[in-house]
């Protein structure tokens, strides 16, 4: 990875860390694993529809947003010591 890209992408990471840090409602928590629940879910209809050599990808998509939210909801949950309830 470039050093330009590190730096976007562990920028990223930290806006994502301290908004889950403000986030004590779990309202962005919430709002951001219900956006990756959406997009993923839209992947998986496009499976339908994809061609063979499409389909790898669309399943790598799928398993990248599902990955998001056990990231989110791991980074709130430690951030918060609780439970967030979904």
């Amino acid at each position: 990875m470039n050093e330009q890209l590190e730096q976007t992408v562990f920028g990223d990471l930290a806006n994502l860390e301290k908004s889950l840090a403000e986030d004590a409602s779990g309202d962005r928590a919430r709002a951001l694993l219900g956006y990756f629940a959406d997009v993923a879910k839209s992947a998986e209809a496009m499976l339908a529809t994809a061609a063979a050599t499409e389909r790898q990808l669309v399943t790598q998509l799928i398993e990248g947003f599902h990955a998001s939210q056990r990231i989110v909801r791991h980074v709130w949950e430690t951030l918060h010591n609780a439970s967030l309830a979904v």
